[in-house]
């Protein structure tokens, strides 16, 4: 990984929450008050949604040196968990200064939205206001929508772009506070970050990648739908990451953030500049990168996240898989096995039947140069089978750490969503620290 901010997570925090109340402290600092409480507490609610709005541009998981730090999974559910947020303050604006103050005024409500909604030199404002609610009810709602997903990034892109400069006409036509010249300048920089962030994923890097240049160099199966893609760069260039890490894979020209998606590394460290992917078909992009011949140009954006052993120390190694997720932990077991690493490991893979079993044989191999032990699982076993059936329980846990100390173990896991969350909570049940038990995942409903 590409050396980070030396700021902790807890740090990052401080100053994401220092940076979104800074407006409240600026307008606080200029003086002007509003006629009413409510009024008051409108406009504070305004700006520190606004602030929040610009900030999500940065915390977008585009950058690594902010999810390197803390994780693309964390970094994208703040990313969510702020949206919603802000877009509860959004509504609570226009909201607040005109609630009825006794039972006879509740139905005069309506009619007051109706009029300021209405009103011309508030139009940026309400612009602004419904396509944040749009944007983030489009976001909880993304699984459901009957659009593919490229469709719906773009419209989250440009949306967002258009949230910022309504909202940043709003703020400045008739925002009292906004109008001082501390917070004035405020905005005039974050504005000018948010941007700048826009410009950096959308222009200035798809031009970086596009000199780099990747291609396909093998194409070979290694599971029933199941694909190994091996790229290599052109000569003297290429990335350097750490195995656990993933890149966006992308094969358009421009290479727009809106065309690509993540994928694990499932090659060694050492074999850096080389690539190596485990796609799954699922009937989208990953339909297209299992068809890509030899020679095929790709672009590659990366290496992202923190998955990995990397910072995680430990006298024995737990890893876990399911189903696809054997790309990620596949990438760690390879590294293990270059560097012939000395320490005990276990392996727990489950899949569905023996045939999307990838790498079963590689696996089994390097037992005669590791001590390794594998534990396999399937849902589907055939006639004879010796191993495990159906899901990872807590038996299964407790088999897989069996001759070493929990306590000292660190446990990678990854796999489906709810794969994940048992297997940290059977981990955890069998003495593993938290903090030992590691896991990154795409998902964030």
């Amino acid at each position: 990984m590409r050396p980070v901010t030396g700021l902790p997570p807890a740090a990052l925090l401080v100053l994401y929450t220092a940076v979104a109340l800074a407006p409240l402290a600026l307008a606080g600092w200029s003086g002007s008050r509003e006629n009413d409480f409510l009024a008051e507490l409108s406009v504070g609610a305004a700006l520190v949604a606004y602030a929040m709005m610009l900030l999500q541009f940065i915390t977008s998981g585009r950058f690594e040196r902010l999810s390197g730090r803390i994780g693309i999974d964390r970094t994208m559910h703040f990313h969510q968990l702020a949206a919603r947020f802000a877009a509860v303050l959004v509504i609570a604006h226009p909201l607040l200064p005109r609630l009825p103050t006794d039972l006879t005024q509740v139905g005069t409500l309506p009619t007051a939205l109706a009029i300021m909604f209405r009103a011309p030199h508030l139009l940026s404002g309400v612009l602004a206001w419904g396509l944040m609610l749009v944007l983030v009810l489009m976001a909880i709602l993304r699984r459901r929508l009957p659009i593919p997903y490229e469709a719906w990034r773009a419209t989250h892109a440009v949306g967002a772009l258009a949230v910022a400069l309504a909202g940043a006409h709003h703020t400045f036509s008739v925002g009292t506070y906004s109008r001082e010249p501390a917070l004035f300048w405020f905005w005039c920089t974050l504005l000018g970050v948010a941007l700048a962030s826009i410009a950096f994923v959308y222009a200035v890097r798809p031009w970086l990648q596009a000199r780099e240049g990747y291609r396909v160099t093998e194409n070979r199966e290694v599971g029933t739908g199941i694909r190994e893609l091996t790229l290599d760069p052109l000569p003297g260039r290429g990335l350097r990451y750490r195995a656990g890490q993933f890149a966006w894979i992308n094969l358009r020209r421009p290479a727009l953030p809106v065309f690509d998606h993540p994928f694990s590394f499932t090659s060694a460290a050492l074999e850096a500049p080389r690539v190596r992917l485990t796609i799954k078909a699922r009937g989208d992009f990953t339909g297209t990168l299992q068809a890509l011949a030899p020679g095929t140009p790709v672009v590659v954006d990366g290496p992202h996240g923190n998955f990995g052993l990397h910072g995680h120390p430990g006298d024995a190694v737990c890893l876990v898989a399911g189903g696809i997720g054997i790309s990620s932990i596949m990438g760690v077991l390879r590294d293990l096995h270059a560097s012939r690493d000395p320490r005990p490991i276990a392996l727990l893979y489950g899949a569905r039947n023996v045939q999307q079993l990838a790498y079963a044989d590689e696996i089994r191999a390097m037992q005669g140069e590791l001590r390794l032990r594998i534990h396999l699982r399937l849902d589907e076993p055939p006639q004879g089978w010796a191993g495990g059936v159906g899901p990872m329980d807590a038996r299964a846990f407790r088999e897989v750490l069996s001759g070493v100390d929990p306590a000292r173990s660190v446990c990678l896991v990854c796999g489906p969503t709810p794969m994940i969350l048992a297997a940290e909570r059977h981990l955890i049940a069998a003495g593993v620290p938290p903090r030992s038990v590691i896991y990154e995942r795409f998902e964030y409903a």
